[in-house]
């Protein structure tokens, strides 16, 4: 087995030898354990939790297939980079056998090589905690960090199945029956079409090369493939995305759906809203009307309100151009009585239309206590109570 080698002066950690000769505490040491430990390579702390402490010792005899971690680099070349092992092994890597896990960093295995002979370069590879596979023992030990971060990985996703609390972000790179292949972490798994968007994925061809987040769903054993859901990750986000929401923010989506009540709107990927025909301006009405709106069509919007259900109410009508509607009406009829025609009986209460987009409610408490009954179509005289944001409470005058 190999020994390390110093080929030139610049290659001997004169720091380290400094501070152990002035018995300067390692830092790291110091504070984790409050031991005084003046040794400063940069696997000191590794060494001092196996050695001192027994934590996970592992062999210093390696075999092929052995999955180690890196935890330190003391000699970087173009056409090899030595580093050492868990269990203090000496171990040679070939950058150029290296592509996977360039991809990962966007980096060539040129930029790699240049990166890891900076100190900052060496110190943060060493702070991201990498492992490498041994692929050969003898004459001397060679691995791979490609395959290493491959079995990590997997370990991950093996682990997320069933504790589902991370997401990663995945590439689609082709299609595959019914669904995609898509490659996670530079591993390639498949995410079925249902499980790709939150609706009906309907142009397959638009998803290549798509980048999106996805959680692990599952693993099929007998294909040795891991699939992969976007659909899982949009409902684990979703409580706290839609909270992020701004009611005085115009959004644009696509048409998912059209229902006799309304149109369904799919929008900043995840979400999906309604624009009630009710909430439609005049112009959007008539084209809705006349079934003019096609599945994909894009258009813009406001959000309504947000039900307590989490249900996303959306709407045409600018809410800046309402709410001063509004307060001129609140100005004008604030504590009047005012006629109104009834448009609505819900189990709720009665909506009785003011003037043009104004409608105020009487609560069905009210209708009761008054032992009064309305139709669609009847006209009413109500006595306007309170305007609230843009609700307005209505009650029935006292007759005489």
């Amino acid at each position: 087995m190999e020994t390390k080698k110093i080929e030139t002066i610049n290659d001997f950690n004169w720091e380290a030898l400094e501070a152990t000769i002035n018995k300067r505490p390692n830092k790291a040491i110091l504070e984790k354990y409050g031991e005084v430990i003046c040794n400063h390579e940069p696997y000191a702390l590794d060494f001092y939790e196996r050695v001192y402490l027994g934590a996970d010792i592992e062999s210093k005899e390696v075999k092929i297939g052995d999955k180690r971690k890196i935890i330190d680099i003391y000699k970087v070349g173009d056409k090899e980079i030595s580093v050492v092992i868990s269990g203090f092994i000496d171990v040679i890597l070939e950058p150029r056998t290296e592509k996977q896990f360039c991809d990962l960093l966007n980096v060539t295995p040129a930029e790699l090589v240049e990166w890891l002979k900076t100190p900052e370069g060496k110190t943060t590879f060493l702070g991201q905690e990498h492992y490498l596979v041994v692929e050969q023992v003898i004459p001397y030990v060679k691995g791979s960090i490609s395959k290493g971060h491959e079995n990590k990985i997997r370990e991950e996703f093996f682990a997320e199945i069933s504790t589902a609390t991370s997401a990663y972000m995945g590439t689609i790179k082709e299609k595959n029956g019914g669904g995609f292949i898509i490659n996670v972490q530079g591993i390639n798994g498949f995410l079925p079409g249902s499980l790709a968007a939150t609706n009906i994925v309907r142009d397959f061809d638009s998803m290549i090369g798509k980048e999106i987040p996805v959680m692990v769903e599952d693993y099929l054993r007998d294909s040795d493939t891991f699939v992969f859901s976007y659909k899982k990750y949009v409902n684990r986000v979703l409580p706290s995305k839609i909270e992020e929401l701004d009611t005085e923010k115009k959004y644009t989506g696509a048409v998912t759906g059209i229902a006799k009540y309304g149109i369904f709107v799919e929008f900043d990927e995840i979400f999906t809203g309604l624009i009630h025909r009710s909430k439609m301006t005049p112009e959007m009405e008539e084209k809705f009307s006349k079934r003019l709106y096609n599945s994909g069509e894009v258009i813009s919007f406001w959000i309504k309100e947000i039900t307590a259900d989490k249900k996303i109410i959306l709407t045409d009508e600018d809410p800046t151009i309402k709410r001063m509607e509004l307060e001129d009406f609140k100005k004008k009829f604030l504590g009047s009585i005012k006629g109104g025609e009834v448009v609505a009986v819900q189990p709720f209460g009665t909506l009785i239309k003011l003037q043009k987009d104004i409608v105020g409610l009487i609560s069905q408490k009210e209708i009761k206590t008054k032992k009064k009954s309305f139709n669609i179509g009847d006209t009413v005289m109500v006595s306007i109570d309170r305007v609230h944001q843009d609700k307005i409470f209505l009650s029935l005058p006292n007759e005489g």
